[in-house]
């Protein structure tokens, strides 16, 4: 039991370590409070067909797995919808089935090109951040939080926090942000990766 019954229940920094369902919710929580990426093994077939589609056998050998076992956790995700068929992958034989993510994978180039815009932003958010430090104090100074040995300092990620997802909420019902879809296991979820600039080189 997660939460006695006489209560809602905390709402924690993120949803992810909860056991309740729902939350504030960051759209991207649910892979994790569902387990869709339970362990390394999933991870690494993600970086794998992320870099290139690959086929069961080819992850195997690239893991040093038995393709049962990575026939499982295709289909695991095949399922979550972390995975999807590559329809333009070249094959070799008609039967074969390449595998790659099934969510954006933002590469080092591309990231360049959205970086400057997303920096200005990012300076003029926490340009405004700031500019609010002494009436967020004193908002502060009128809970009782103080009282109980917390200092402003304390609280300044989880005002953020909460800007944050207001801001994404309203950018949400304006349809500027991307809703979390739900999949075919029931579960939704916003998700996407980028790949760090020494991967790109290789």
């Amino acid at each position: 039991m997660a939460v006695p019954d006489n209560l809602q229940g905390l709402r924690f920094a993120c949803d992810c370590v909860s056991a309740l369902p729902g939350g504030e919710s960051d759209p991207w929580a649910c892979i994790a409070q569902n387990n869709l990426l339970p362990d390394g093994t999933k991870e690494g077939i993600l970086n794998l067909v992320a870099h290139e589609p690959k086929t069961i056998s080819q992850l195997a050998e690239a893991l040093a797995l038995s393709p049962p076992s990575v026939h499982t956790h295709i289909n695991d995700m095949m399922k979550s919808e972390l995975l999807r068929e590559s329809e333009e992958w070249e094959k070799r034989y008609p039967t074969e089935r390449y595998y790659e993510p099934n969510f954006p994978v933002v590469r080092a180039d591309e990231r360049a090109a959205l970086d400057a815009l997303c920096e200005e932003l990012a300076e003029r958010v926490a340009a405004i951040f700031e500019k609010k430090q002494i009436h967020l104090k004193r908002a502060f100074n009128k809970t009782t939080l103080r009282e109980q040995g917390w200092e402003f300092s304390d609280l300044t990620q989880y005002l953020y926090a909460n800007v944050q997802r207001r801001a994404r909420q309203m950018l949400e019902e304006r349809s500027v942000l991307q809703l979390p879809e739900q999949h075919g296991n029931g579960v939704k979820w916003v998700f996407w990766a980028d790949v760090p600039q020494a991967d790109s080189d290789q």
